[in-house]
């Protein structure tokens, strides 16, 4: 394992019948770093997603997380280990009915043999001890389905991070997000590195990648197409080893500050 990687991806694979998805990914991970991994729609960035987290099985090759095997075969043996993904579809990460309290503690006490509904007095003080090591600054009590898409996206890793893993992985967080909502996050974000978190962050967003990335791998066609971890990052060399051809960045095209209200990607 890499020099300071908690987490390691050695020659990954992965095969859907006879169409190969995945050609054998590496990629390490460091504690308190931001690793961006960047790719078009095709690439295989969701079944390395899905694999780590638990979703799919292992096709080939192997994973290590702090020098030990690392193989889960349920989102719930993922976490379980110290690996947990916060999904671009922020409903997956949240009960909407519930509030923000309940949700923050409603893995952790529900695990635990204890009749939480019944005990609100504990569920409030775990919350606020999640919130404040989060510096998560939300009405606990307000009901997550009335809060904004950014606040949800809050308490999505805030719920996440109550499990205290070693791995976070967030799957294009601010791909919904507004100029003032995305800085908000990456604010959160400098926390977790700050805890010693290693991240994982999926965007091909350069405002984004240009805040956080202390490290960027492109992917294409199912394979690693390039590792940046040189400072200052190579960002057209990752574009360009995404794409498989060459552009300039001439300029980084500013966030609105409205929140989207219709996104659509990949459509053919």
């Amino acid at each position: 394992m890499g020099t300071g990687a908690v987490f390691r991806v050695d020659g990954l694979r992965k095969s859907f019948g006879h169409i190969e998805v995945l050609g054998g990914i590496s990629l390490d991970l460091h504690a308190g770093e931001v690793t961006v991994l960047m790719g078009a729609n095709g690439a295989g960035k969701s079944t390395l997603v899905k694999i780590v987290s638990g979703v799919y099985e292992l096709g080939g090759g192997t994973m290590h997380l702090a020098g030990e095997d690392f193989a889960p075969n349920t989102p719930a043996e993922a976490i379980r280990a110290g690996v947990v993904t916060v999904h671009q579809n922020i409903n997956d990460g949240v009960v909407a009915d519930l509030d923000v309290a309940t949700n923050l503690t409603l893995d952790r006490l529900s695990g635990s043999g204890v009749p939480t509904f019944f005990n609100p007095g504990r569920v409030r003080r775990e919350a606020r001890a999640v919130a404040d090591r989060m510096g998560l600054a939300i009405d606990l009590k307000a009901r997550v389905s009335d809060l904004s898409l950014a606040d949800r996206q809050m308490v999505a890793i805030a719920r996440a991070m109550a499990h205290r893993p070693k791995v976070l992985i967030l799957d294009e967080p601010t791909s919904s997000l507004s100029s003032a909502e995305a800085d908000r996050l990456f604010q959160l974000i400098d926390r977790l590195r700050e805890q010693a978190v290693a991240i994982l962050y999926i965007s091909h967003r350069m405002s984004d990648i240009r805040r956080l990335a202390d490290r960027i791998v492109s992917m294409r066609d199912g394979v690693v197409s390039g590792l940046f971890d040189t400072k200052p990052l190579d960002y057209e060399g990752a574009v360009n080893a995404m794409l498989g051809r060459k552009i300039h960045l001439d300029r980084v095209v500013a966030r609105s500050s409205a929140r989207a209200v219709f996104n659509t990607e990949g459509l053919r």
